[in-house]
């Protein structure tokens, strides 16, 4: 019994964990974040790295890579966006991941910030699952093969009188 105890508890401390990088609150939180603010932001949370940044449309696009060593990747790519016809800049975030699990753990906590499901489908190579709120327009894209998915996360405009 003894030795059986033993080698269930070194093969529990053998095994490593993975677990997702950054929830889906986070990635909208980015949305609003000043290109500074989301450097200080990942530098404080040691996970992700700065890979490049590269100008699109005139906007600053940053590609952070996870830290991790192992085969399943995470890339968050902040700082793109366009202009509103009010002269308001509303930013976007993506999230990419080879690993189709955080795709589907993101889409589970969309009820958490009060996202609503508006469509649901699918074309040659993807399901997707898009939601909305007064806020933010999320697109999720789950490759049909399980083998990656992303996460495009936009600001929405809020017409106020």
């Amino acid at each position: 019994m003894k030795k059986l105890l033993l080698i269930a508890l070194f093969y529990f401390c053998s095994t490593t964990v993975y677990s997702q990088s950054i929830g889906l609150l986070d990635l909208t939180n980015l949305t609003s974040l000043k290109s500074e603010q989301v450097d200080d932001y990942f530098v404080a949370r040691k996970v992700f790295r700065l890979q490049f940044g590269e100008e699109v449309n005139g906007f600053m696009v940053k590609h952070y890579q996870t830290n991790s060593k192992t085969s399943k990747q995470e890339t968050v790519l902040t700082g793109g966006g366009f202009k509103a016809a009010s002269d308001l800049i509303l930013y976007s975030v993506s999230y990419v991941t080879s690993d189709p699990q955080n795709i589907i753990n993101l889409i589970n906590q969309t009820k958490n910030i009060g996202l609503k499901l508006t469509l649901q489908g699918a074309d040659q190579s993807n399901n997707i699952y898009i939601y909305d709120n007064d806020l933010y327009h999320v697109v999720f894209k789950l490759k049909i093969n399980q083998t990656a998915g992303t996460v495009d996360i936009t600001q929405k405009q809020v017409f106020t009188q």
